[in-house]
């Protein structure tokens, strides 16, 4: 395992609080209406004991605090208190108490949460959702912020350094602005739910109606209901 190092310079008033805690409590919370925060930029208010699985040969199970990291959706743990960052790809399947399973998906290993999961053709199927911070939208935060707290630093004396420190806190407390894409799993391929993999992976006959059917039914493709009646028409009907 490894303590994170977050390159980006984007990200680093994201992380500022978080860096400067090394041991922390870990405790329940009631997660309803829960959203990461720059203090606290993880899928769940609090660490919980998880099952995780690892290995690649041999599968081991073992129960450990655990956490989602928004930032890059890497799975978290905590040992002896202090917060790290697991080895991308050791964490096979994460099981919290709650129901919520993650698996790793993508190129990138990111950490998706199964919100469904079905047979076909003998084999598991699945529709993994993927939350993660949208740094299009952080990128142009931090600028303002940036902005902001120059045009403050203009000013004269400690109202500015005051303001300055109240802006940072404000900023940490607010939720992330976050962006949600969907994987499926079918027999065994694990893809992007785009409208180009999806017409890849249907009956080529079907092609055409897939496309006025994503009209007709505003299919949007961050939304789980949507990728849930594309994947009951296209890949579950017969």
């Amino acid at each position: 395992s490894k303590v994170i190092d977050m390159n980006k310079n984007t990200l680093k008033y994201v992380m500022a609080i978080l860096s400067l805690w090394t041991v922390l409590p870990i405790f329940a919370q009631n997660n309803t209406d829960w959203e990461p925060i720059g203090e606290w930029p993880f899928i769940n208010r609090s660490f919980r004991t998880a099952t995780v699985y690892t290995g690649v040969f041999k599968r081991t199970k073992t129960q450990v605090p655990c956490n989602i990291h928004v930032g890059k959706q890497a799975l978290w743990f905590s040992r002896n208190d202090t917060l790290m960052e697991a080895v991308p790809g050791t964490g096979l399947r994460v099981e919290f108490p709650n129901g919520d399973t993650y698996i790793p998906v993508g190129s990138q290993q990111m950490m998706g949460k199964i919100v469904r999961e079905d047979s076909i053709g003998g084999s598991i199927a699945r529709i993994i959702c993927v939350r993660t911070v949208n740094q299009k939208e952080l990128d142009q935060q931090y600028l303002d912020y940036i902005n902001k707290t120059q045009n403050v630093l203009q000013g004269s004396g400690a109202f500015s350094a005051l303001a300055d420190s109240e802006a940072g806190v404000k900023m940490e407390r607010k939720p992330l602005p976050m962006t949600t894409f969907f994987f499926f799993q079918v027999k065994g391929d694990v893809f992007l739910a785009t409208t180009k993999n999806i017409l890849s992976h249907i009956d080529p006959n079907r092609r055409k109606e897939y496309k006025a059917f994503t009209r007709s039914a505003e299919i949007l493709s961050y939304s789980e209901k949507s990728m849930n009646k594309v994947w009951e028409e296209f890949f579950l009907k017969k």
